[in-house]
C-alpha cells in the first residue's frame, strides 16, 4: 500500500466534497468505467484516483521508501443529466438565483466548463484538506485534459478528465509513530466522520511492526542487514542489542547528511 497516493487521493477527495456542481458526489478510485456509472436521472459527479507511479533510485541501492517518486493523480468528471447551479445573494448581486442548465450538448459542456473552473478553485484557494494536499503533492510537473462524451443506457452524457503529474514527499518510515504531514493526515481524518474508521487501519500500515532506530536507518540507507553490522550500525550477532559504532555520517549527493547517532 502507497501510504503517499493514498494520502493525495483522500485530501483532494475531502477537499472537493460540497464545494463544487457535483456536490457530495466524490467517489475513491471507482473501478467501474465512467460509462457504466451513467443513469437514467444521475447527477454530476467526480471520480478522484491516482495512476502510474514512476520511482528511480539515484544511488542505485534499494531505498524505497526515500526514492525519487511521481506520480498521476486524475480527477473524472461525469455530467448526464440536467444541472442544477444555487448562486447565493454575495455572488449574484444581491439576489440568491437558482439556474438550471439544461441536458443538451452545450449544457453538458457548460456544466463541465464550471466544474473544472470550481476544481482548479479548490485546489488554489481551498482550505485545510487542499493545503496538506501540496504538502504531499509538492511538486507538480505536468498536467493534461482529455474530453469524452457518448451515450449510455439512452442517457446521453459528457465527461472530462484532468491528470496531474506530481513529484511526492517520500513513504513514512516504517516501525515508528507517523510524524509531519502523515500524522496530519491521521488527524484530520479523525475529525471527518467520512473518514474517522479509516483510521486505525491507515496507522497500523504506516507503522506496523515497532523497529529500532539502527534497523529503521539501514531500511533508509537500502543496505543489507550483514552489510549494515559489517559497518558497525547494528549489533553484531544478533537482531537485538546496541550497535558497535555510537556515531555515523553519511553524505548522499544532492542531499542532507544522514547522521546516526547512538543513544545517550
Amino acid at each position: 500500500m502507497s501510504i503517499v497516493a493514498y494520502a493525495i487521493r483522500t485530501c483532494l477527495g475531502a477537499a472537493l466534497v460540497d464545494r463544487t456542481l457535483a456536490e457530495g458526489r466524490v467517489y475513491d478510485s471507482a473501478v467501474q468505467p465512467i460509462a457504466e456509472m451513467i443513469k437514467p436521472g444521475v447527477k454530476p459527479f467526480l471520480v478522484v484516483s491516482t495512476d502510474d507511479e514512476k520511482i528511480s533510485f539515484p544511488s542505485k541501492r534499494w531505498e524505497l521508501l526515500d526514492a525519487d517518486r511521481t506520480i498521476n493523480v486524475v480527477v473524472e468528471v461525469a455530467v448526464g443529466g440536467l444541472t442544477q447551479v444555487e448562486v447565493p445573494a454575495e455572488q449574484g448581486g444581491g439576489t440568491a438565483l437558482r439556474l438550471d442548465i439544461p441536458h443538451t450538448d452545450e449544457g453538458l459542456e457548460t456544466s463541465l466548463n464550471m466544474i473544472g473552473r470550481q476544481i482548479w478553485r479548490e485546489i488554489a484557494v481551498g482550505g485545510p484538506w487542499s493545503d496538506l494536499l501540496k504538502e504531499f503533492a509538492c511538486w507538480p510537473k505536468e498536467g493534461a485534459v482529455t474530453r469524452g462524451a457518448n451515450t449510455e443506457q439512452g442517457v446521453r452524457y459528457a465527461a472530462r478528465q484532468y491528470v496531474f503529474e506530481c513529484g511526492t514527499i517520500p513513504e513514512p518510515e516504517f516501525g515508528t509513530e507517523p510524524e509531519g504531514p502523515f500524522a496530519t493526515l491521521l488527524e484530520m481524518m479523525a475529525a471527518d466522520e467520512r473518514l474517522a474508521d479509516d483510521v486505525r487501519l491507515v496507522r497500523s500500515m504506516i507503522i506496523g511492526d515497532l523497529l529500532p532506530d539502527w534497523h529503521r536507518a539501514q531500511i533508509e540507507l537500502g543496505l543489507t542487514n550483514r552489510s549494515y553490522r559489517a559497518l558497525g550500525l547494528g549489533p553484531l550477532f544478533r537482531e537485538v542489542g546496541e550497535p558497535l559504532a555510537q556515531r555515523f555520517t553519511y553524505n548522499m549527493a544532492g542531499r542532507s547528511p544522514l547522521i546516526i547517532q547512538a543513544a545517550p
